[in-house]
């Protein structure tokens, strides 16, 4: 997958849309893996934000 399309696909999870909103929007990328690049994401974003 492009990387362009993952940085929307994130750009759309971090606007509040729904994953089955995003997968119709991106019909050529399986649901899984979107929900796998908002996961990968959620977990970059909550271990940047734990104190050291």
């Amino acid at each position: 997958m492009k990387k362009n399309l993952e940085r929307m696909i994130l750009k759309w999870h971090e606007d509040g849309i729904t994953l089955d909103k995003i997968a119709r929007l991106v019909p050529q990328v399986p649901k899984a893996e979107i929900a796998a690049i908002i996961h990968r994401h959620d977990k970059e974003t909550i271990d940047e934000t734990q104190p050291v």
